[in-house]
């Protein structure tokens, strides 16, 4: 580990979602595999923010058993991927926190204060009194929240109020140009001083080498991983493969996903059961380990991404590095992702077309197996290299 590049002081990184849940939500996943880069090294500590508190604290046994790559089981309300959970847990747990709690004097002017997490918890106040020389360095996923404006409920509240802490870093890392231009508009909106930006995406968040082999044309499987939320166009997915097997096309869809929002998730629910019940070839997992992830990724023939809006895609890059080609949009930052190869083009908001681009992959083996071999062909990120660059653009003047 002492091969990584490193800033000059010490790296407090923020892990607090991954501390809170088994779930392998996308910045759970990052945050994971952030940490098996980092682990080791004498300069990094891991830290998680406790709520009641109002403090970053140092990490306990059971906080370490969940940010461990290999994910725990779960079940009843932690297959919801909310910040409810980890708010009651902070209060439950606020005496035995008490004492891991970081008090003023443990930071130093050259430490960093490094957050690859999402700020809607009033992060932004501790942020700005942390002491003078210690470097703040946040990373922007998304403005999804403000974007889907009505819809988005309390999570455009939540949102607001993480652009609004990110402005109080003295840097902050993009995970995709279109995320880094909705933080800049919004922080213009809001009147705020805007803090240096940078955009770094995410790397591919596996170990290991990449997987070797051609395509599965034969398995006629589809994969799509996301959480069951309304942009995340589930519906619209069923209704595309509803089309296909009407017309007598021959496959499964498996879906992995865990709860967001209550009522949309009982829709999808209902909606996959009533499929089912007709004989239609579809399941759903709410929650997979690293070890079912990569194996429903390496037996599938392809995957689908119809996501209407993303910060990043990381299922796109997932699924391109075990050489499966993805049906996927190409506007905004998926199409950041799907454009390198291997992806095969569709309007998500439109039923009809993801059923064309899913039918294409599904009996034209030559077109599945160039896209296949556009995959295998991508460059990708690894940790080691996300790393380096960031330390790079720490020492560039802001």
């Amino acid at each position: 580990m002492s091969v990584l590049p490193w800033p000059a002081g010490r790296v407090f990184a923020d892990m607090t979602s991954a501390c809170q849940s088994p779930l392998n939500t996308g910045v759970k996943r990052i945050q994971r595999g952030l940490h098996a880069c980092l682990r080791g090294h004498p300069g990094y500590i891991p830290v998680a923010w406790q709520s009641s508190l109002r403090g970053c604290r140092t990490l306990g046994p059971e906080d370490l058993a969940l940010l461990e790559p290999g994910g725990a089981a779960a079940s009843g309300l932690q297959l919801y991927d909310a910040p409810l959970a980890g708010t009651w847990g902070d209060w439950r747990r606020r005496r035995t926190d008490a004492a891991r709690l970081l008090p003023p004097e443990a930071w130093r002017a050259g430490d960093v204060f490094f957050c690859p997490d999402l700020l809607w918890d009033g992060r932004g106040a501790f942020v700005r009194r942390l002491p003078p020389g210690v470097v703040k360095v946040g990373v922007f996923h998304d403005a999804i929240g403000l974007r889907r404006g009505w819809r988005a409920g309390v999570d455009g509240w939540l949102c607001a109020r993480g652009i609004r802490a990110l402005a109080a870093f003295d840097r902050v890392f993009c995970i995709s140009r279109e995320a880094e231009a909705d933080l800049l508009h919004y922080w213009r909106k809001e009147g705020l001083r805007p803090a240096a930006t940078r955009v770094l995406p995410w790397p591919v968040p596996f170990e290991g080498p990449r997987p070797e082999g051609a395509g599965r044309f034969g398995a006629r499987e589809l994969l799509y991983v996301a959480r069951l939320e309304e942009h995340k166009n589930h519906l619209r997915l069923l209704d595309a493969c509803e089309m296909l097997w009407s017309r007598g096309l021959e496959f499964r869809l498996r879906l992995v996903g865990c709860n967001a929002y209550p009522g949309h998730s009982a829709r999808v629910r209902r909606r996959i059961t009533a499929l089912a019940r007709r004989g239609r070839a579809v399941d759903l997992r709410a929650h997979v380990d690293e070890a079912a992830l990569r194996a429903a990724y390496r037996d599938c023939a392809f995957t689908v991404f119809p996501s209407l809006l993303e910060g990043f895609g990381l299922p796109i890059l997932e699924s391109l590095w075990h050489g499966r080609p993805v049906v996927a949009g190409t506007s905004g930052a998926l199409g950041e992702v799907a454009s390198g190869g291997g992806c095969e083009p569709c309007d998500p908001a439109d039923p009809a077309s993801l059923a064309e681009a899913i039918g294409r992959l599904l009996t034209d083996e030559s077109r599945y197996l160039n896209r296949c071999e556009e995959a295998a062909r991508r460059p990708f990120t690894r940790w080691p290299d996300y790393w380096a660059a960031l330390c790079a653009a720490l020492e560039e003047r802001p």
